[in-house]
Order: structure tokens, then sequence, then C-alpha cells
């Protein structure tokens, strides 16, 4: 996918970068990123998150643009012409799904892009963040639409200190896996990458790897089935069944 004009998607600032960041420095000439979500849940303000301080909810958004930003500079992206962020309130994909897929189509149609990474799909085997699992059925409605490959960022297994331990698809899958072998000079400007996202300083020693990896496999996006939340709860929303019935509802299927 290198070689044609690939779209890479993440629901919140961070994740293209986590998934994908060492494919792209590879391949930046013919990499666009879009990421969905303002990454700015609702919260408490004023608020210090790792040693800076936030007035107020616009400026988390700002800041967390910023830092994605940034990295995409590194990773040699013109932000200007191939980094788009649709400003989605974090947590609301789900009663946007309209309007992601008119985005990401629209940037397939403008761009010319043949290939489409994103999140891994839904199911019951592991947990989702919402946004997600949002983000992946709408990559791969609109993958469909214009008979594009869509290729899936793995889940991460993380243990009781919440480090990676594996990476995993959907059970059953018969997925084809793709795998890019870091150097270390690759694993350090990765390590490097990772520490601009001051805000969310876990992410540094929550995933570290020696390997990129995407799966190759064709979705039904009609076909989902419930799965647990990461961020769960007797008052979380939204609700697995919220999520299924928004995407149902799109889609004209029965919930």
């Amino acid at each position: 996918m290198g070689n044609e004009a690939t779209l890479y998607i993440g629901a919140h600032a961070d994740d293209v970068v986590i998934n994908a960041s060492i494919t792209i420095y590879r391949h930046s000439i013919n990499s666009y990123i879009l990421t969905v979500t303002d990454g700015a849940p609702p919260a408490t303000y004023p608020r210090e998150l790792c040693g800076i301080s936030l007035a107020n909810h616009q400026a988390y958004v700002q800041q967390r643009l910023a830092e994605d930003k940034s990295a995409m500079r590194v990773l040699g992206i013109d932000v200007c012409k191939r980094y788009s962020n649709s400003q989605i309130p974090d947590g609301k994909t789900y009663q946007n799904i309209g309007r992601i897929i008119e985005i990401i189509g629209t940037l397939v149609e403008k761009e010319k892009i043949r290939g489409i990474m994103t999140h891994g799909f839904p199911g019951q085997s592991h947990s989702a963040h919402p946004d997600h699992e949002v983000v992946s059925v709408c990559s791969h409605i609109v993958g469909q639409e214009y008979g594009i490959e869509v290729l899936e960022y793995p889940r991460f297994k993380s243990n009781s200190a919440r480090k990676q331990t594996d990476t995993i698809f959907l059970e059953d899958d018969q997925i084809e896996t793709l795998r890019c072998y870091f150097t270390p000079e690759e694993a350090t400007l990765r390590d490097e990458l990772m520490k601009i996202y001051t805000t969310q300083r876990f992410i540094v020693e929550k995933y570290r790897t020696a390997y990129e990896m995407f799966g190759r496999v064709v979705r039904n996006p009609k076909t989902i089935a419930d799965t647990t939340h990461l961020y769960g709860g007797q008052n979380y929303r939204p609700t697995s069944q919220e999520i299924r019935k928004a995407i149902a509802d799109f889609l004209h299927v029965p919930y």
C-alpha cells in the first residue's frame, strides 16, 4: 500500500502514531492522515494534565491537535495538505456516523486514495473504545462504497500495569497480516514521536513494540457483534446498545 495514496485514520490524536508511525515514515509522500475526534472528553476545568495547565475544554482540544501536528511534521507529513482533523466531539462519533462517512469519502475522492488503514473491527473477543469502533465501521463502509482495500490496526492486550503484552485481531478471523519491523533507528524515532504527546504521557511506556502489524480482511459493516468497552461503568455513555442501534439505523438494517 505504501506505493499508492493511503489514508491512515485514527479516532483520536496519537492513534495513528501508535499504530502506523514507521509505516508512514517510510512512505510519507503517499500518506494522508485523518484524526476524527477532538480527543478531549468532558472534564472539569481548569485542570493540569501531565504538567500542562488547561484553562478550558478548547485549550485541551488545541493542545491535542498541536501534539498530533508536531508528530506528523516529524514523519514528513505536510499538515496543511495531507493532515485533517474532523473535530467530532470525543465520545460522540456514534451520533455523527453520516458525517464521518462523508468526511472519509470526500478525502478518498479528493486525494484519489487507494488504501485505508483504520482501527480493528469490533467484536465480542476484545474490548474497544467506542470511538474506535464507530470509526472502524465507517471506514469499512467507505472502503466498500469506493472499492478500496481496508487494512486494520490490531487491538492491544495489556497487563495489570497497563503495558502492552500482545496484539490481536478478531478471534476466528481468516486474516492476512502484514508486518513492518523497525530498524534500531526507527525504534528510537517511534519512542521520540510518542513523547511528543505530552498530555498522553502513558503511551510511551504502554505501547512498546518492535514492529507494526496490519490485518487485511473484508468485513461486513452490517454484521457487528456486541463488544465490551474499555471505558465502562454503569453510567458510561454510549452503551454498546446505543452504538449498535446508531449503526443499524444508519444502514437501515434491523437492530
